[in-house]
């Protein structure tokens, strides 16, 4: 297996209404805070009227079928302060 697939285990599903375990690969589990574009994003505002539309809709879906994931590109994007943003690339 390669190595950023990780342990695939099961765990208890801690949520009602679902099934009662979910499979989780135990390398991106601990990263997926670290990596989800919304949390370092001027509009990921959860329970604010202005809260990100595509952020809202990814989190419905994730809980109606019970997954997790993060996201990793967004053309909406909009960095907050201090966050580090290379230009490379982008433009001339």
């Amino acid at each position: 297996m390669p190595e950023h697939v990780g342990k695939i285990i099961r765990i208890l599903n801690r949520f009602p209404n679902g099934p009662k375990t979910l499979a989780l690969n135990t390398v991106g589990e601990g990263l997926r805070k670290h990596i989800h574009l919304c949390f370092s994003c001027r509009r990921f505002k959860p329970n604010e009227p202005e809260h990100c539309n595509i952020a809202q809709q990814f989190f419905d879906f994730c809980n109606t079928n019970h997954v997790a994931g993060p996201f990793i590109r967004c053309a909406h994007f909009d960095e907050k302060d201090g966050v580090l943003v290379s230009r490379a690339g982008v433009g001339p």
